[in-house]
């Protein structure tokens, strides 16, 4: 049975938010509201009506209405800072939020106050931007990523950060700049978690590759529980900082972290793998998120008899999936030398579709804005450093084409971790076992 939202009276979208029940529209306007500090005042007598089919609503009753459904300001977390923005972009931005993104509530995918945000489940293909720059995302390359679709041509020219996006809070760059940023501290986490010099993380303010292809330790089973347990850490500090999180349900926070997880330890894999080698071997080298290695081609190393498990075992689960995931997702990333801002998007886009299927409306919403963002942003950072468009086309191509092959990779490395589960085939830690039985 649905639940009516207690602000704008709609049927079907209520949900938990900030200690009361609200659409995901009336959730996001208290939100930037209280996040921003804004003071609306009515035009009227302060008794307006809020109802989700009115196309203009006083937003001043509308924030009243929200405190008296039991909204708490407290709740809301805290606006997150960027100290490398520029201050006229930065001022432009939040400017920008005020004046345009409260001018059409276009955040709740159920509420008739939804003009350009349908639902990917219910468009007849047409997807619009919620809010978008001509120089984002206008007159780029034509994708056939499905659930990005076509940008809406606004009439005002815009910066690039102030491309604000009315759910998570925040512009195409930023959202970039967020899942760069998460792979630089990645990164820097394995360096203190499985390296001998981990203050080099700390002192050389390193950022780049944490692990030496100098002697590398042998992959085991026992050493692929313990860096699990790791990249459920490193999964976990990503969700909590991922904007629109905190706008989830528990059981959607839980879907989304179980995606987070998994692709944590599978794509960056491929990536250290690609950094540590960066020319394929005869025999190929795959590095894993520990620094630990195993070859490909003759089994000589990294695939020795362990107290659990004898290395024909592990050949049987393994060795298959391990050599197509070379074939499949660590070469292509060495052929199109793929920059670590191109992988930082190929990451974030692939965290968003691996658990697509089983995503509610709601995520749905969230995961529409992140993916739009993330190819606006990777857009303008391929005007900054790529003059010829055709490559420009290509390259971005390539990073959507290898979506496809990642999310089955993904469901691949699902099915091998949910038989080890049911027949007791290796050691699976406590947190993975629940995940597996979302």
């Amino acid at each position: 049975m649905s639940t009516k939202c207690l602000v704008c009276e709609h049927p079907d979208g209520g949900s938990a938010h900030f200690g009361s029940t609200s659409c995901l529209a009336c959730a996001a306007f208290f939100r930037r509201t209280v996040s921003l500090n804004i003071n609306f005042v009515c035009k009227k007598d302060n008794n307006c009506t809020i109802y989700h089919e009115l196309r203009m609503i006083c937003r001043a009753c509308r924030f009243e209405k929200c405190l008296a459904a039991g909204m708490r300001r407290e709740c809301v977390q805290k606006r997150r800072s960027n100290k490398k923005t520029p201050k006229k972009y930065a001022d432009t931005s939040v400017k920008n939020e005020i004046e345009d993104d409260y001018a059409e509530d276009n955040t709740d995918n159920n509420s008739p106050m939804s003009v350009g945000m349908k639902s990917p489940a219910t468009s007849n293909g047409q997807l619009d931007s919620p809010i978008t720059s001509e120089k984002c995302f206008n007159n780029g390359p034509s994708t056939s990523f499905e659930n990005v679709g076509k940008s809406q041509k606004i009439t005002r020219a815009q910066t690039p950060c102030s491309v604000i996006f009315p759910n998570i809070g925040v512009g195409s760059l930023d959202v970039l700049r967020f899942y760069v940023d998460q792979l630089r501290h990645s990164m820097n986490r394995r360096r203190i978690m499985f390296t001998e010099n981990p203050l080099a993380a700390l002192v050389e303010d390193g950022c780049g590759m944490p692990f030496s292809s100098k002697n590398p330790p042998p992959h085991s089973l026992q050493r692929q529980f313990e860096s699990q347990r790791f990249d459920n850490l490193l999964a976990f500090d990503f969700c909590k900082l991922c904007p629109g999180f905190d706008l989830l349900e528990p059981m959607e926070k839980a879907i989304f972290y179980r995606s987070c997880s998994l692709s944590y330890c599978l794509l960056d894999i491929a990536w250290l793998t690609v950094q540590a080698y960066p020319v394929e071997h005869e025999n190929p080298l795959m590095m894993f998120s520990d620094g630990s290695i195993c070859t490909l081609g003759d089994m000589s190393y990294g695939w020795e008899d362990e107290e659990e498990i004898c290395a024909l075992e592990k050949k049987k689960l393994f060795f298959s999936f391990l050599k197509r995931f070379q074939e499949a997702v660590c070469r292509p990333l060495r052929w199109h030398n793929i920059t670590e801002v191109e992988f930082a998007a190929l990451k974030g886009l692939g965290i968003w579709k691996l658990g697509y299927c089983e995503y509610t409306q709601h995520i749905k919403t969230i995961a529409k804005e992140h993916e739009i963002a993330i190819l606006s942003g990777l857009k303008s950072y391929y005007e900054e450093t790529i003059s010829d468009p055709l490559e420009v086309g290509n390259r971005l191509g390539n990073i959507i084409l290898m979506l496809g092959t990642i999310f089955e990779m993904n469901h691949l490395i699902l099915e091998t971790f949910t038989s080890a589960e049911l027949f007791g085939l290796f050691k699976i830690d406590t947190l993975t076992e629940m995940l597996l039985a979302l």
